[in-house]
């Protein structure tokens, strides 16, 4: 086993550690994922292998059901290029952290990051993420 992580550049992290004998779960940001974590381990015990895929959208879920996917090997990112929009340059990891920030439309990640807004090409590849991200297939 090994470490997974998800974050929120310069707000949140959360981090499952599986290389102790006893699995660490390590939280840093904000209230709201604090208390989502603290309801899991609540709920569902402190290892993290066993807690279900929440299926809401906000960024503390988005995060939380990203590490879990990452630590049972189901995380398939649907983009692997560094840069999503050649014509702006804008890499793919500014394009998702926006979409975890809250978005989750093609318009809002083009005006929060100038994504698709030269061209256009990159736009399907904005809703593949968009999409990813709030439904992924689990």
């Amino acid at each position: 086993m090994s470490v997974f992580r998800a974050e929120l550049k310069g707000r949140d992290l959360l981090e499952f550690d599986f290389t102790q004998e006893k699995p660490r779960v390590k939280v840093i940001g904000c209230t709201e994922l604090l208390s989502l974590v603290r309801k899991y381990q609540m709920q569902f015990g402190n290892h993290p292998q066993s807690w279900p895929i929440p299926q809401g959208k906000s960024h503390s879920e988005l995060l939380l059901k990203e590490v879990l996917l990452k630590s049972r090997g189901q995380w398939e990112y649907p983009y692997n290029h560094a840069e999503l929009c050649h014509c702006r340059s804008v890499a793919t990891e500014i394009v998702d952290q926006a979409i975890i920030a809250g978005a989750h439309k093609p318009e809002v990640v083009s005006r929060q990051t100038s994504a698709s807004t030269a061209c256009g090409t990159c736009r399907p590849d904005v809703q593949k993420i968009i999409d990813f991200r709030l439904n992924p297939k689990t």
